[in-house]
């Protein structure tokens, strides 16, 4: 549990995917949930993906699934936002 702490705030996790590495820690011995697949787990993956990536660009953020390719849609408000989002995508780049 100290590992995944300092990992959270060591990269500044967002809420939910501090839930997801507390899981992913879990104690061997916990019960687990039942790993039987529920019919739109793969929608609430992408759910959960959209939410972790809008809560690290501060921004509504899209994902949608096709047969063939998937599409992720990142809103801005202005120019100056488009760029903030960019330094929070590529860091090292400004």
């Amino acid at each position: 549990m100290e590992r995944v702490a300092q990992r959270i705030v060591a990269e500044g996790l967002s809420v939910r995917a501090t839930e997801e590495a507390v899981a992913l820690y879990q104690d061997p011995g916990e019960p687990r949930r039942s790993n039987i697949p529920k019919p739109n787990a793969r929608h609430e993956r992408l759910d959960f993906l959209a939410s972790t990536l809008a809560d690290r660009l501060d921004t509504n953020v899209k994902i949608t699934l096709g047969a063939r390719k998937g599409r992720v849609s990142i809103e801005f408000a202005s120019v100056e936002d488009l760029n903030r989002i960019m330094g929070v995508l590529n860091p090292g780049s400004e």
